[in-house]
């Protein structure tokens, strides 16, 4: 007598085929039901093997509801974020804020201010390029300078530098002629916030400041 079943391998592998097709809790019971049915009279599968497989699957829809759970989370998180990120913002309305950035803005007055933060003492050299094809336009031998923070005012106009805005950078060498790590900074008074797609946008001018990238807020407000 030939009989053709589903049998016990297929009733072992319910789990594996409920789940890589999506399927529901109660879309697996009737696999099993139709599985049962069907399966082979003279090789019946045995009741401990699907009650493994439920429990197997159990534990595969728990997996499942916590990790919504945890998506629910995470996105309840990014959006208190994006609201204190909005708070922090309109509280710096008419203050100056230093920020991370190499962008220099030399004036009508014909004068520019660098700031950076030199890890520790040695001899620095400011470079001025031109924002949109790279050229460097100036260089400026500071000469020997402390660790820190640091504020340099350069003569733009001998430097041939009309008003505009441009990139700078600072490279500080040692004694030993070696790289000494800076980090360049930018300084403006907030004029008002723009909100896009990377979060909020201090507008400093013609310059414009991500939130993220704010290092220090001035106490003092614009005066009125």
């Amino acid at each position: 007598m030939n009989v053709t079943g589903v049998g016990s391998t297929g009733a072992a592998d319910a789990a594996s085929i409920a789940s890589s097709n999506g399927m529901g809790k109660q879309e697996f019971l009737t696999l099993l039901v139709t599985q049962l049915r069907n399966q082979d009279p003279l090789n019946p599968s045995q009741p401990h093997e699907f009650a493994a497989q439920l429990a197997q699957f159990s534990s595969l829809e728990q997996l499942v509801n916590i990790a919504a759970q945890l998506d629910a989370q995470q996105a309840t998180n990014l959006a208190m974020i994006e609201l204190v990120n909005a708070s922090s913002a309109l509280g710096v309305l008419g203050r100056e804020v230093i920020a991370t950035g190499d962008s220099v803005s030399v004036g009508e007055s014909g004068s520019a201010d660098v700031t950076f933060n030199a890890e520790a003492g040695g001899r620095a050299v400011v470079t001025v390029f031109d924002p949109e094809t790279g050229e460097a336009l100036a260089t400026v031998d500071l000469g020997r300078i402390e660790g820190g923070r640091q504020k340099h005012t350069l003569d733009a106009e001998s430097l041939g530098l009309p008003a505009g805005r441009y990139r700078f950078a600072v490279e500080v060498t040692d004694a030993q002629g070696e790289a000494i790590p800076v980090q360049t900074l930018i300084t403006g008074r907030v004029d008002g916030i723009r909100y896009g797609t990377n979060g909020p946008m201090l507008v400093c001018g013609s310059l414009e400041i991500p939130l993220s990238a704010v290092v220090e807020v001035n106490t003092q407000t614009q005066e009125s």
